[in-house]
């Protein structure tokens, strides 16, 4: 029997470089609307770090920052 199989988690999943958000239901059925979208689609916010437009997307999805700002605080880079 494996660890998974007895109810323990998977620590891959917590390994530096991952980005996990909880979602209530509501939450998560406001912003599945913008699940699918391209990052370069209704270009009607700004990003929380540096202010450059960024799209739907991007501020449900990746913790309100652009592209650049988010893999800075996720990735280190």
């Amino acid at each position: 029997m494996s660890e998974n199989d007895r109810g323990e988690e998977d620590d891959s999943f917590w390994e530096e470089g991952s980005f996990v958000e909880t979602l209530g239901s509501a939450d998560f059925k406001r912003k599945e609307r913008t699940f699918h979208m391209r990052h370069d689609e209704e270009m009607n916010f700004e990003c929380r770090k540096c202010g450059r437009k960024i799209s739907a997307h991007n501020k449900d999805w990746h913790a309100g920052m652009c592209d650049s700002c988010f893999n800075k605080a996720v990735y280190g880079r």
